[in-house]
């Protein structure tokens, strides 16, 4: 081969190489990253680059060496590249992705600086700091501030409303393989105090935590800090925002808001690089938001009335359909007479019609509540949150175990003979129906026996003399008793030598 067509080839190779791969950690302006080329972090956890998603391409960043590929940020999800060959260059005002004609289809909040740098961290987050500053506090661009289905360790979702309300939630792909906005979302909402997350199907919500109580969220009493992982709320005037922290760094955790409508959190197994999943919710039907309607309380997926309230339609109720709630069966007038049931270890009420006061003990909360004539309910959380509801109670759950109490408004206060938990209520009234359904199907047992049992009617006869046994059918009786008549009927079992007739359900 002439050793001109040699150097073309290792040329030619070596552009390919280069194409394909691309050893650092970090972007600068002049350095574009093209399809094909990926930025790998500096102990190569994450990766970012290009991937495919049949004729359209998108920018990610996925876990490097988890099988199969685990993207969890997309700069264009909605704006994809048609026929790939897009581009990520870095200026110093913006990271902007263009396609292959030169034509932006995605950009980075605007900042400014003479001499920008992308990193891609271990952490998965992709920052823009000016490199001219050798300790730079915030960085002046993150994708952890634009999150889209995924919350990684140390990453934040919330709000803040200064100066104006923004919003930092989780958003699911529209499909497993369309990375494209879903219709599923996780958010925190300013009007409940404390913070709770919420998830919605677009403007229905469908599921919610129970508000952070100090320790994690009133309706998750199995997730709790352990030598895994840390949970943490960070609330201010103004601000709330909720993440986690992994304290294993040999463990991956991903908490994702996945298209099927679940919230799952998942690790990684470190001796095969699969992922296992450690919960997700809903978990069940009490998950489901306002299940058993207002004033009702949901229990092992059983709806019952809370105390001194009846179900609104009984109707509705005997054919499982709550969402009409419980109203009151009691008077209640405004007065210290009143007193409280306590329920205990529940996902307290949607806060959405209560309000929060802070630096109270459970007896200040008590006095609050009674002092005010609309108050329904309250409750004492992180210690020292005072929590007042108005009006209806609503998604009120109850659990086996947990660290929260919900005192509901009663007509009196009589402190020695406290109401029963709704958990034992409920536990009360499934035993009950399990014994009426086994004395039914007992007494239609026996009445299936005593129909082919030779019958009959009691005569007289002369002392001395045996009775005459006749065999009767179902017909012939109904006709001797004038179809089954109480008067005609005798309800009592068989004597010593003659079966006597028993009347029928009617």
């Amino acid at each position: 081969m002439p050793k001109a067509l040699l150097l073309l080839a290792v040329l030619l190779l070596a552009a390919r190489l280069g194409r394909t791969q691309q050893p650092n950690d970090s972007l600068t302006t002049g350095q574009p990253l093209l399809d094909g080329q990926t930025l790998i972090s500096a102990q190569g956890t994450f990766t970012l680059g290009f991937f495919p998603n049949g004729d359209n391409t998108y920018l990610g960043i996925w876990f490097n060496n988890m099988k199969p590929r685990t993207v969890i940020w997309v700069a264009n999800r909605d704006a994809p590249i048609k026929g790939g060959n897009g581009s990520l260059t870095l200026s110093t005002n913006s990271l902007d992705l263009l396609d292959r004609r030169g034509n932006s289809v995605w950009s980075s909040s605007s900042f400014s600086t003479n001499s920008p740098q992308a990193f891609l961290l271990d952490s998965g987050n992709l920052v823009i700091n000016d490199s001219m500053l050798s300790e730079a506090p915030n960085p002046l661009w993150q994708s952890f501030a634009e999150p889209c289905d995924t919350l990684l360790s140390g990453m934040t979702i919330g709000y803040d409303k200064s100066p104006t309300i923004q919003y930092m939630q989780l958003k699911s792909w529209k499909s497993v393989s369309d990375p494209s906005t879903g219709s599923y979302s996780i958010t925190l909402d300013p009007r409940r105090r404390p913070p709770e997350l919420l998830l919605f199907n677009d403007t229905t919500l469908l599921y919610r935590t129970g508000p952070w109580n100090g320790q994690g969220f009133s309706g998750q009493p199995y997730l709790k800090t352990t030598n895994k992982l840390a949970f943490n709320m960070s609330v201010h005037d103004d601000s709330a925002y909720y993440s986690f922290t992994s304290l294993d760094s040999s463990v991956q955790w991903r908490f994702v808001m996945s298209s099927d409508g679940l919230a799952h959190r998942w690790y990684s197994n470190p001796s095969n690089d699969a992922w296992v999943e450690y919960w997700h919710w809903p978990q069940n039907q009490c998950d489901s938001y306002a299940l058993c309607g207002p004033n009702a309380a949901c229990y092992n997926d059983v709806c019952r009335c809370l105390q001194e309230f009846v179900p609104k339609s009984p109707n509705d109720w005997n054919q499982r359909n709550f969402t009409g709630g419980c109203v009151r069966n009691a008077l209640l007038s405004c007065s210290s007479a009143n007193g409280f049931d306590r329920l205990q270890h529940v996902k307290v009420p949607d806060t959405l019609n209560a309000i929060m006061v802070g630096g109270k003990s459970l007896d200040d909360c008590k006095e609050l509540c009674l002092k005010n004539c609309s108050c329904s309910a309250y409750a004492l959380l992180g210690g020292s949150n005072c929590i007042v509801w108005s009006g209806d109670l609503v998604d009120v759950v109850l659990f086996v175990d947990g660290i929260n109490d919900l005192y509901t408004r009663v007509s009196h206060n009589n402190p020695s003979h406290p109401g029963p938990s709704v958990a034992t209520i409920v536990s009360v009234s499934i035993v009950g129906v399990l014994l009426a359904i086994s004395a039914i199907l007992g007494f239609c047992y026996h009445r299936s026996r005593q129909k082919h049992l030779p019958l009959a009617l009691e005569q007289d006869h002369a002392p001395g003399s045996k009775p005459a046994a006749k065999n009767l059918d179902l017909d012939g009786i109904r006709v001797a008793t004038n179809n089954f008549a109480n008067q005609n009927c005798i309800f009592s079992t068989r004597s010593r030598t003659i079966f006597k007739v028993s009347c029928p359900f009617r």
